[in-house]
């Protein structure tokens, strides 16, 4: 476990607040500070970036050859690692998640235990075998503490059919192949340790509260939680709505293959995501709705792919749909932050307005920024920051290797001391900033409502194909030979029905 001072809850609660006012990104920014854990175990938190205020958007430098990690493997249901990625830690890639279902199903003919409330979970589970349904019946349930429940394959807990079942919260312990379906949860669920769980049309509240709707854990004694699916749910409320917070130790031992797909998420008081220790992590196909607080904030990830979102801020009040950051002593004066380091982040086919920014860069590392669409405010925003450690030594000196390419962005701002990203082309920048090769600097023409382009826009049939290029686009249809700039492929067919 990494060196970490604890604090009582009372403490901890105190330094948020004191830090509620610097957690939004923007120029010169910083994010959250300590946080108390779910179910009463305090966790130190990961703050986010802070530091020099923006300069003007400068020109940037010309192309160069693209680098850093490469495409990720494909995954299996519950995001199973696939063909092994680039960058720190043992092997796994980037869950994909594509445009279907992953969560399991029960065979036909499973035992049934039924329940009914003031009966509880924990008393189910403690008789149920692997492949069992656990269906709750019409109810509010008791929020529940769960240790050490291990199954050999999923364990299926759902709402009775037309059943309205609440739980308040739960906190699940070295536990593992547990599926949920259909149930409202009214308090955080935290997965401590814990394994192989999957969430399908539920609702994770996390309430007027600091406290997240749901935070993956990983600093405890019981280790990393890894191999969790979030599909098709309502994700609201809290402070840092989902938190995924491992140790400050080498990249390894943090938590990971995470899924998140096609959820309705809306930010707490924090921001919509932080992560701060984890790893080979899917944000796909979600909209995340901003309120006042950053939408994805990391500050020590990475394999992190953040895509085929829309990301729908409050024009004037949301800073930053994505803040990719690495934090030091300077906001995390922890043993270990120089191992929180934010690289090989993937940020592709997103549809972004009413933000500040789209992408903050705060001290970042591999960052790829491809076919974005992003409608207003600053396309790309890079800080100069220089974290450092305990010892006082240099953890990264500003943003490196950021690729930028095939994106609609009014804007790219570029701060003193920056250097320019390391590969920039094929970008429609209309608001100054932009310097890449072969970049457009004609606004493009939007069609509908969604920010499609027009036939004869700018951009149209204009984008670059490489090794890193996506071959969907937001929708998850294939793109043509001659792609468009952009999130959206103008004409590209439909994609395959799920079965």
């Amino acid at each position: 476990m990494s060196d970490v001072k604890r604090m009582t809850p009372k403490v901890v609660a105190a330094l948020a607040l004191t830090m509620v006012a610097a957690a939004a990104c923007g120029g010169g920014s910083v994010g959250g500070g300590a946080h108390a854990g779910a179910g009463g175990q305090t966790t130190a938190g990961a703050a986010g970036a802070g530091g020099a205020t923006t300069g003007d958007a400068g020109a940037t430098g010309g192309a160069s050859a693209p680098g850093g990690a490469g495409a990720a493997g494909s995954t299996g249901g519950g995001g199973v690692a696939g063909t092994a990625g680039g960058g720190a830690g043992t092997g796994g890639s980037v869950p994909v998640s594509g445009g279907c279902s992953q969560a399991p199903t029960p065979a036909a003919g499973a035992t049934v235990i039924d329940v009914r409330a003031p009966a509880t979970l924990a008393s189910a589970l403690a008789t149920a075998k692997a492949g069992d349904r656990i269906v709750l019946h019409a109810g509010t349930y008791a929020k529940e503490t769960i240790s050490n429940r291990k199954f050999a394959s999923f364990v299926f807990v759902e709402a009775a059919a037309g059943d309205l079942v609440t739980m308040a919260g739960a906190t699940f312990t070295s536990s593992d192949h547990l599926s949920f379906r259909d149930i409202q949860f009214t308090a955080t669920v935290m997965l401590d340790g814990s394994s192989n769980f999957a969430f399908h049309g539920v609702t994770l509240d996390g309430g007027a509260t600091e406290e997240a709707a749901l935070q993956i854990h990983g600093q405890s004694s019981a280790g990393a939680s890894h191999d969790v699916l979030v599909e098709d749910s309502t994700i609201k409320g809290g402070g840092r709505t989902i938190f995924i917070l491992g140790k400050f130790a080498p990249s390894d031992t943090w938590n990971h293959h995470l899924t998140f797909a096609r959820d309705d998420i809306t930010c707490g008081s924090h921001n919509c995501f932080q992560i701060s220790g984890g790893r080979d992590i899917a944000i796909d196909g979600n909209r995340i709705n901003g309120t006042t607080t950053a939408g994805v904030l990391t500050a020590g990830a990475t394999r992190v792919a953040i895509t085929r979102n829309r990301m729908k801020g409050m024009a004037g009040k949301s800073p930053c749909a994505a803040q990719i950051a690495s934090p030091g002593m300077e906001w995390d004066n922890y043993a270990g932050v120089e191992n929180m380091i934010s690289s090989a982040i993937q940020i592709a086919n997103n549809v972004v307005d009413g933000w500040g920014s789209a992408v903050q860069l705060d001290a970042a590392r591999d960052v790829a920024i491809v076919h974005n669409t992003v409608a207003d405010g600053t396309g790309v925003r890079f800080n100069h920051r220089v974290p450092h450690d305990q010892a006082g030594n240099v953890i990264l000196n500003g943003n490196s290797d950021i690729r930028i390419w095939n994106d609609i962005l009014p804007s790219i701002s570029l701060a003193s001391g920056e250097a320019p990203p390391a590969f920039e082309a094929y970008n429609v920048i209309w608001k100054g900033g932009g310097g890449g090769a072969n970049d457009v600097t004609t606004a493009p023409t939007f069609a509908g409502t969604d920010y499609g382009l027009a036939a004869g826009s700018a951009g149209v049939d204009a984008a670059l194909v490489n090794s890193e290029t996506p071959l969907v686009d937001f929708e998850n249809r294939t793109r043509g030979p001659k792609p468009d700039i952009g999130a959206h492929e103008l004409g590209a067919p439909a994609p395959a029905a799920c079965p």
